[in-house]
């Protein structure tokens, strides 16, 4: 990691919102729900698959954008790093004149090495391994709750766009739920009439109720 003197961070902060009323917050809550609608479309009509799956190479670009927005935010700003005695310790807690080794630790930095790199890291340096490790699950969790937000606006898109596919699709599923078990049912009986261990096994009745069964369930028809 190149050494640096000082570290400059852009800090933003999630709470930084204040509202005059709760008819402004209602406003507020109201557009970003419109502007997640928006980007559900986007990543429906840009991704492949998405939101049921997504490709590592758009999954990968999403979250080197979802990297640039935790940059801004005061929960992941990038922290100076002074060497002292080998030790990694921020410089906010250190007083007097600073050693001249220093690093900063970004969230830029900390996704700069290739994983044979940061793999290397660990034997070489476990405190800065250590360090950027923890900035590195931090972030991901950030993007991959980021993403996860985003497959619920894609899916309420879909059901917007089409209201009537989630109820045929639980249809469908229970119907296929009740086909395993009339499937199951006729197994089990003509089972028990082979082995003649069960004198109420009778597949000619059974067929009758479960035709009559499929006549009377609407789903079937």
């Amino acid at each position: 990691m190149t050494k640096q003197k000082t570290a400059v961070a852009v800090e933003v902060l999630l709470d930084d919102v204040h509202y005059k009323s709760i008819k402004d917050l209602g406003y507020s809550v109201a557009k970003k729900s419109d502007s997640a609608k928006l980007d559900g479309k986007f990543a429906v009509e840009n991704m492949a698959g998405f939101p049921d799956s997504i490709t590592k190479e758009n999954r990968d670009e999403f979250y080197e954008g979802a990297r640039l927005r935790a940059s801004e935010l005061k929960n992941y700003r990038a922290v100076e790093y002074a060497v002292v005695d080998g030790n990694y310790i921020p410089v906010d807690q250190l007083s007097g004149e600073l050693p001249a080794e220093r690093y900063i630790i970004s969230v830029a930095s900390a996704f700069s090495y290739s994983q044979q790199q940061f793999g290397a890291m660990k034997s070489e340096s476990p405190q800065l391994y250590a360090i950027v490790q923890g900035v590195r699950k931090k972030v991901n969790s950030y993007c991959s709750n980021a993403l996860g937000e985003l497959k619920q606006s894609a899916r309420k898109y879909l059901k917007d766009k089409n209201p009537e596919t989630k109820v045929r699709a639980a249809n469908l599923a229970y119907v296929a739920y009740l086909e395993k078990v009339l499937d199951e049912m006729v197994t089990r009986c003509k089972t028990a009439e082979s082995r003649g261990i069960d004198d109420t096994a009778d597949s000619e009745s059974l067929k009758l109720a479960i035709v009559a069964f499929k006549t009377k369930y609407k789903p079937f028809n």
